[in-house]
This record gives structure tokens, sequence and C-alpha cells, in this order.
């Protein structure tokens, strides 16, 4: 892969390292005078199939090694995230206090809400913001929690790819972290903010209120149940369902891309099964939008401010202009594929993805990519779940 070359020193981040069911993606940025450039990224397909964790954790190490050997990377220090179905998530109301004093009260809250070990458990909490409970003020506060062994687990899967940890981040976090930078002015801050990363096992909500994160929340819909839906509405193998999908996001891609004509469309995606496949989705995109309208509600009542004009969508499903419009229908807020890569810069030609399309699915990596990190001190303890947030 061909690069250009700066003669200006600007410090590199560690490698951001999003592992999926689907893709495993990396990519590094380096800063520059409030400049932020793409110094390398990659990516692996992974085939569908029904794989054991084991077999998995395999082919996610093959992949990276791979993409190392590429020599597209520079360092081997790295941040990854712990996915949101190996946190512990919950909101806990505790009194009024000074966030330096908040760590004791919501590690007791941990412990208990959570049957967490404190001495076997690694607890961050986020503080969301000051509420009613009856005639009382409460602070609200997001708590991730998880344990040191999943931690630990992740540590050695680094050192197997040939990686060092430079932290492990909060998925929740890395995902909001590639727009909290557009967020920052002072007018930006009494707005709620919504972004949905509708992923393979799930999807994902995250409300922010101004650059703040005020809520988190994993819901289990996302493309593998939309493939078994598929696959039951027109009596096919799991394979041949998720092929058809993959023709439906390459014909939403090609038309936000200007890629193909409306005839050529056609030709990539037959009409009548798309319909059928939409038909298929239909009850868990209604069940769905039955969720975010709840988190959205809960956040305009609860922080008592304006709901959010819109809502952002990244993740695997997010080219999907049918599945957008159709949520945007039921939860009557207008739905918008997000562009994380949005006012970045490029130092390489190609990076495997079409920077049309918005590359939305490459918000997690870039999130984790943009983490600030003391990476340079080897006295540093390594691998906790450090510094969430920031």
């Amino acid at each position: 892969m061909s690069r250009s070359f700066s003669w200006v020193r600007r410090p590199l981040q560690p490698i951001g390292l999003d592992l999926g069911r689907r893709f495993v993606r990396m990519v590094q940025v380096a800063r520059h005078k409030g400049q932020i450039t793409v110094t390398a990224a990659a990516q692996h397909e992974i085939a569908p199939g029904a794989y054991t964790s084991a077999e998995l954790e395999e082919i996610h190490v093959q992949a990276v090694r791979t993409l190392l050997a590429g020599g597209q990377f520079a360092g081997r220090e790295a941040v990854i995230a712990l996915p949101w179905e190996q946190l512990q998530l919950r909101t806990v109301r505790i009194p009024p206090m000074p966030e330096s004093d908040m760590a004791d009260a919501v590690r007791f809250e941990a412990t208990d809400r959570f049957g967490l070990d404190p001495e076997k458990a690694e607890v961050r909490f986020l503080p969301a913001g000051d509420v009613r409970q009856g005639n009382e003020l409460r602070q609200e506060v997001i708590v991730l929690g998880a344990e040191r062994s999943i931690i630990d687990g992740y540590i050695n899967l680094l050192a197997r790819m040939g990686l060092r940890p430079a932290a492990i981040d909060a998925a929740p976090c890395a995902l909001f972290r590639g727009f909290e930078r557009f967020l920052r002015r002072k007018e930006d801050q009494g707005d709620a903010n919504v972004f949905i990363d509708m992923g393979y096992l799930g999807t994902r909500v995250a409300i922010s209120r101004g650059s703040e994160l005020i809520f988190v929340k994993s819901i289990p819909i996302g493309g593998q149940r939309f493939d078994e839906l598929v696959a039951e509405s027109l009596s096919l193998s799991p394979h041949e369902a998720v092929q058809i999908r993959r023709r439906l996001r390459n014909h939403h891609v090609a038309a936000a891309t200007g890629q193909a004509n409306g005839e050529g469309l056609e030709s990539l995606m037959d009409e009548n099964v798309r319909r059928i496949a939409l038909d298929a989705i239909r009850p868990a995109i209604e069940q769905l939008s039955k969720e975010i309208s709840l988190c959205v509600r809960y956040c305009s009542v609860t922080f008592r401010g304006p709901r959010a004009d819109a809502i952002t969508v990244v993740g695997g499903e997010a080219p999907n202009a049918d599945i957008l419009q159709m949520l945007s229908d039921q939860v009557n807020i207008p739905f918008h594929t997000g562009k994380p890569m949005r006012n970045i810069a490029y130092e390489i030609e190609s990076d495997g993805a079409d920077r049309r399309a918005g590359q939305p699915e490459w918000a997690t990596a870039l999130g984790l990519a943009l983490k600030p990190v003391s990476t340079w001190d080897s006295a540093r303890p390594r691998g906790t779940l450090a510094e969430v947030g920031a």
C-alpha cells in the first residue's frame, strides 16, 4: 500500500482494534495542531458461520497478525474495548457529592447491585447529571463493571496477537468518542444527541447532553436476528440469508455513493426479494423502535431537556436506508447514517473501505484510536479498565 510522507513529527496514537463477529478493524491516527490524520487502517472480513468462542478468538488472532504483517502500523501499542455483552451496565442514584468522593459510593452500589466481588472486579463510572427523585435531588451515575478475569483474558489475547495494551476501554465510550469532538461548542452543551450502533449481536444506544454521556443501553436485536428472520421467511439456509442481506447492504451503499443508476440497482437486488426481506425483519424493527423510543423518552423526562432532533446510526446496518426509514417512521425522529471519519485527513490512499459511504462501521475502531492514553511509561500498570470516558 502506498503512502505519502510528512517531514513534521507528529505524535502517533496507539492502534485502535475493533474485534467483531463479521470484521476485524484496525486504525491508527496522528494528531498535529488540532488535525487528526489516519496513518494506517485495515480490515479483515470474517466468513459467515457459527463459531465457538475459541474458534472466533483464533480467527481474531490470525487476522490481526496478518494485518500487522502488512507493515502499515507503527509500534505495537493498542487500545481494545470490552464488548457491550461483557460489561455490566447499570445506573445508580446517589446523594449529591463532589466527583472525587463518588468512587467509594459507586463501588458500594456496584457491589450490591452487580454482585461483583470488589477484589476480583474493576468498576468505573460516568456522572450523568442531577435528577429529581421525589422531593430529593440525586446524582445519576452510569456504572460499568467487569470481572478482572475478563480483562486479563483480553490482555493475554493482545499478547497472542503481538500487541501490547495501552488501555482497555469500554465499548460505549469508544462509540461516543468519535463524535464527541463535534460537540464541544458552548451552544452544543444543552443539546441531546443520540448515537446508535447497529451491529451483528445487538443495537447499542448512547445518549449525550452536549459532550457528556448521560445514558447507555444494549438492546439484543441486531444483524444476527435480521438474518434469522430472513432465513425463516424465505426458507433459506443461514448462509443464503446472509448473502441476501449482504446484497441488500451493497444495494444501499451503491445508491448512497452514486455507483449505480436505477437499472443497475435492480440487477444488484431484485425488488421483490428486497420487499420480502424487509417484511421479514419488520417485527424486529418494530420491537427495536419501541426500545429506542423508551431510551429517548427516559432521558428527556429524567434530565428535563429537549429531545434529540435526529439520531445518528453507525455499525454494519447503518448503510441500509430501508431500515433507517422504518425506524424513523416508528420513533418519529429522523435516523441518518453517521460519518465518524468526517473532518479527518488521510495519509493513505486506501484503507479497504469506501469513504463516500461515510464509513459508519469504523466508529468504534476510531473511538479506540482516539483514546487519550499515556503509553510510554513502562512502569504504568497495563490493561486496567482505565480512563473510562476520557
